[in-house]
This record gives structure tokens, C-alpha cells and sequence, in this order.
């Protein structure tokens, strides 16, 4: 459960830098080396899935919604894994980040 957890904390963390650093980026620059371009205002990325198939990632920086498809291996269906709002999320300064903690580093540089 907690790789789960680690997992869904590492892909919301590296899809927002990713929506941070790319929301600038010309149309030339979105287009994504598999040959998938991101839609008008989304996000799409896509990873291997541990049981076969493929995981599609699609956020919306807008609304700072994320939402996680599974794409099975064998017969290509597409299941809804999860939807979540990223808002709240973003506003945490530690989670699960093991130690040092953040508080503690800024105590010793301080």
C-alpha cells in the first residue's frame, strides 16, 4: 500500500514540475518524443504498467486535476483508475519525504 501511496506522491510531484516548467513552452516545444502531442491545455503522459499495458496520465493545469488511465497490455481496454484535484495537495511542505525532514535542513542552514 505504501509503494502505492510513494508512487502517486512521486507522479503528482513530477507531472506539476512538468506542468510548472512547460506551461510556457511553444507547440513545437510540446510535442512529446513518442509522437503524442499534448492537447490545448492538457498534459499527457504515458507509462509502463507493472502488469502490462500502459498507464495514461492526463492532467489539466488549469483546473489542476490529474487523472490516471490504465490501458490493458492484451486487449486494450481502457479502465479509469483515478481522478484527483491537486489544489490541496500542493500546499503540503512534507509528505512521506523520510528524513531529514524539510524543517530540519532549514534548521541547520539557518
Amino acid at each position: 500500500m505504501w509503494k502505492s501511496i510513494l508512487s502517486a506522491v512521486v507522479i503528482i510531484v513530477a507531472v506539476t514540475l512538468c506542468v510548472e516548467l512547460f506551461r510556457e513552452c511553444s507547440s513545437a516545444m510540446a510535442q512529446r518524443p513518442d509522437g503524442l502531442p499534448n492537447a490545448p491545455g492538457l498534459i499527457v503522459h504515458t507509462a509502463k504498467a507493472d502488469e502490462g499495458g500502459q498507464h495514461v496520465i492526463v492532467v489539466d493545469p488549469e483546473t489542476r486535476v490529474m487523472a490516471v488511465y490504465h490501458v490493458g497490455g492484451s486487449d486494450g481496454k481502457i479502465s479509469l483508475r483515478s481522478v484527483r484535484k491537486l489544489q490541496w495537495d500542493l500546499l503540503i511542505e512534507e509528505f512521506n519525504g523520510g528524513n531529514p525532514p524539510p524543517q530540519d535542513i532549514r534548521k541547520l542552514l539557518n
